[in-house]
């Protein structure tokens, strides 16, 4: 859209993942399993005659570099004991490696996370188990923000350590009722943090039968957790606001409860269902940067006023003699922070989204069609008033509809598949505020709310060694 910036980045990826499983609980009365993955990827966006070799950290051309390196494993193991106990062990670690520049700023981290948990299964009576265990969670991570040119005088380069060391003990019991037409779980849990203390979150979960077809489901419960701010915010990283830490952060704490609905009906040929969601969250302390304050900064601090999250779904599907089937879908989604006595809409959620699939296999199963509808209802936007008039934006964006299909065909154990996305090639024009000076006060990627790529076509081929 000729505003000198690439619409995607280049993107060099690299991945190998392994699963292994062992035995069976009946058989064996062991049964491990364990997935193995390693990953390499950069990243190349910024402005189009960026030369990633010459002009990392220049500032007179804008770029972006992101290198990843990651390395992960999970696995869990069990053992059956007798019909009526089973004793679980699950570990998962993660290593991450980034070196990253972002304009004038220079990003490099190193994480390390691993979570080992033991449990114990007994099912002490007819309908009745309770699962009772330890885990343990262990967070390293190390950041590293420097600026290579600081025109601007942005304040917030140094070092950001973290070290985390939680501890926690749970239990949980489910029970059926009513000839299995009532499902009961509760649950608790308490979590020593080595910097915030005991930390205890319960949760009760119920389900009921109405018939075989009409069921309702309800939770309600608390949880927390600790913010990565940058990585959970790269955004922030890629404008030229200045970063404002107020005061120390403390974690995310929340209470939500939900109910649904479900209703399903079936014949000979038909299948289908109909559900609906309702599930809300109060937040006690929320983390999320302010944008509105001032245009030039990012202020973040804890806010422990009143911030809620209400959302409801609901969801329509019918499938016809298993090779035709269509589903329609609504969400509603209303994010605030009530200010002063002020209703603040959190940018950047549609209140409303809707999407609509139809998707066709032929009888003999070689042939296969998927196209699906997407809309999304207007945004809130950061408040932008303060600047100049050029670089100013709408309080909200525009409604905008995206349209998706794939056809994919069967030969032997090959699957060659094709696509377009967004095919009536919507985008966002020149979505970067002060795009012809990256290295102004102004300069602000955003108030990016929709597609920037436009129209994009796949084609691809799967094979498989052997059929299931």
């Amino acid at each position: 859209d000729e505003d000198t910036f690439r619409d995607m980045p280049k993107l060099t990826r690299y991945m190998l993942s392994n699963k292994l499983e062992y035995g069976q609980n009946d058989e064996t009365k062991w049964k491990t399993s364990i997935t193995t993955r390693v990953l390499d990827e950069t990243r190349i966006g910024g402005q189009i005659d960026f030369d990633e070799k010459n002009d990392k950290g220049s500032d007179e051309i804008y770029g972006q570099t992101v290198e990843l390196r990651q390395a992960d494993i999970w696995s869990k193991t069990s053992y059956k004991i007798n019909e009526k106990h089973q004793m679980s062990f699950m570990f998962s670690g993660f290593h991450q490696q980034q070196n990253s520049f972002f304009g004038t700023v220079k990003y490099d981290a190193q994480q390390t996370n691993a979570y080992a948990n033991m449990q114990h299964e007994w099912n002490y009576r007819t309908n009745f188990w309770l699962k009772t265990g330890i885990s343990q969670r262990y967070l390293n991570l190390n950041e590293d923000i420097a600026f290579t040119s600081n025109e601007l005088g942005r304040t917030y380069d140094g070092n950001y350590k973290r070290k985390e060391l939680v501890t926690g003990i749970f239990a949980e019991n489910t029970a059926s009722f009513l000839d299995d037409k009532l499902d009961v779980t509760t649950g608790f849990r308490a979590d020593y943090h080595n910097d915030f203390g005991w930390q205890f979150t319960p949760r009760a979960l119920g389900k009921y039968d109405f018939t075989e077809k009409l069921s309702l489901r309800a939770s309600i419960g608390t949880g927390w957790r600790t913010v990565n701010l940058f990585s959970e915010n790269v955004g922030l990283l890629v404008s030229s606001r200045n970063i404002i830490f107020e005061e120390v952060l403390k974690p995310e704490k929340a209470l939500n409860w939900g109910v649904s609905m479900t209703q399903k009906f079936e014949t000979e040929n038909i299948y289908g269902y109909f559900s609906s969601d309702f599930y809300r969250t109060d937040f006690q302390n929320q983390i999320f940067p302010d944008y509105d304050s001032n245009p030039t900064q990012a202020i973040v601090k804890n806010f422990e006023e009143t911030s809620i999250s209400n959302g409801f779904q609901a969801d329509f599907y019918i499938e016809f003699w298993e090779k035709l089937d269509f589903k329609l879908g609504y969400n509603f989604l209303d994010v605030f922070r009530k200010v002063n006595e002020g209703k603040i809409l959190l940018p950047f959620n549609s209140k409303h989204r809707f999407l609509a699939t139809v998707g066709y296999q032929a009888p003999n199963e070689k042939f296969h069609i998927d196209a699906s509808m997407h809309w999304y209802g207007k945004q809130r936007l950061p408040n932008t008033s303060d600047n100049i008039e050029d670089f100013q934006r709408p309080d909200f964006s525009k409604a905008y509809t995206t349209f998706n299909t794939q056809i994919s065909y069967n030969v032997g154990k090959f699957e060659w598949y094709a696509g377009c996305e967004n095919i009536f090639d919507f985008r966002q024009e020149r979505p970067i505020i002060s795009w012809e000076n990256p290295f102004s006060p102004y300069f602000d990627t955003s108030s990016v709310w929709g597609p920037t790529r436009g129209r994009e076509f796949y084609l691809g081929m799967r094979y498989r060694l052997a059929k299931k």
